[in-house]
């Protein structure tokens, strides 16, 4: 059966060590993540918990997000039923609807998805409220760990207030779907052209009533769509009772068509002291300027994906002059402040900041909502319900 905790209780059963149970997506902020009368729960959808959402759209933080880069995916956890597949996907309606047909599904994982494990994992902590959380692996293909994934976001999606949703179908145990939803902002897209987002494959469902059921084992998500990866080989049968996939998805969504090399927005993704004093949130904020991203991995490009895709480890974003061949400069960049500690945040105003690389900050707005101060980003308030 499954137990609301209140925001209250939650805290309290967190200090008698009695809250636990399954994953959430923390990053971007979900609905009703935390200081919420009711607060988001780590079970999977039922008709307490209904799709979609889990049936919460109160919003805590809004997660800016540039069209054609990737946007970070971290998870919370204590049972990880030995992973399974995901698929992320967005709607532009809000109230988030429950017409599955409003939701676009923008990325698939096949396994591996929240992790790749024998089973569950031991319980190696809890967050601000009560949630039980396993060891982390810190990238995307870690095992015996909760994973984080960089989700390419789609270069033609129409900008607007949207909201990006997490839906996990679990490899091991009862047959269930879990599905958390973070109300996010698009920029860098097509204005209102909606003819890309369109022509996304709907997002899947099972596992609730008046749908399908899964089988066990990795599950072969049918109609994926062009963008994802295989991360495990789906297990024979795992369809159960719903459509069989036509074969193992082969994914045009491992390169993208800029080289990072332009000047196309991308996104610094800083940790920001929470009012917890056991945790820390993520701010995502967007950079307009010209930069090259050091990731783990090679990014290569194509011409047809509509994607950027960053693999491995969270981008470091290292500004460079806008004329980028990449000899790199011994210069700081047009714009930029000189500071004395690289990796540094540098507050210019209340409104803008910088990151400090190579002994210079370049200007530059921070987050909606949030403001800077004395060399922190933090949160103007805990509820941005105005944005929208």
């Amino acid at each position: 059966m499954a137990t609301t905790y209140t925001a209250p209780l939650a805290a309290a059963l967190a200090l008698l060590g009695m809250a636990s149970g399954h994953m959430i997506m923390n990053t971007p902020t979900p609905y009703n993540y935390q200081g919420t009368a009711k607060l988001l729960q780590v079970d999977p959808l039922d008709p307490t918990f209904p799709f979609p959402c889990q049936g919460v759209s109160e919003i805590v933080s809004v997660t800016p997000i540039t069209a054609g880069t990737t946007q970070l995916v971290k998870f919370t956890g204590g049972a990880q039923h030995g992973g399974g597949s995901c698929q992320f996907s967005l709607t532009y309606d809000y109230p988030p609807p429950a017409d599955k047909s409003k939701w676009k599904t923008i990325y698939t994982l096949i396994g591996g998805c929240p992790v790749s494990a024998a089973g569950n994992l031991h319980v190696a902590g809890k967050d601000q409220d009560g949630r039980a959380d396993g060891p982390h692996c810190g990238n995307d293909s870690g095992v015996e760990c909760i994973r984080q994934f960089d989700i390419p976001i789609p270069k033609d999606l129409p900008n607007g207030n949207a909201t990006f949703a997490w839906t996990w179908f679990n490899k091991i145990g009862n047959r269930e779907v879990y599905m958390n939803c973070a109300p996010v902002t698009i920029t860098g897209g097509l204005g209102d052209d909606r003819a890309f987002f369109d022509g996304l494959p709907d997002l899947f469902l099972a596992n609730v009533p008046g749908e399908c059921t899964t089988g066990n084992g990795v599950l072969n998500i049918p109609q994926p769509g062009k963008y994802g990866k295989v991360l495990e080989q789906p297990t024979p049968g795992s369809e159960g009772d719903c459509p069989k996939a036509d074969g193992v998805p082969t994914f045009e969504g491992d390169s993208g068509n800029d080289s990072g090399s332009s000047s196309t927005a991308s996104l610094v993704v800083m940790p920001i002291p929470s009012t917890s004093t056991t945790s820390a949130s993520l701010v995502v904020v967007p950079i307009t300027t010209s930069t090259t991203v050091s990731t783990s991995a090679t990014t290569s490009a194509t011409a047809s994906s509509g994607f950027v895709t960053q693999t491995t480890t969270p981008p470091v974003i290292s500004p460079v002059p806008s004329a980028t061949s990449g000899a790199g400069s011994s210069s700081g960049p047009s714009g930029s402040q000189p500071c004395p500690t690289d990796g540094a945040i540098i507050c210019f105003s209340p409104t803008s900041f910088g990151l400090c690389n190579h002994g210079a900050a370049i200007p530059q707005p921070v987050a909606p909502g949030t403001t800077c101060n004395n060399g922190k980003v933090v949160r103007r308030s805990a509820r941005l319900a105005a944005f929208w």
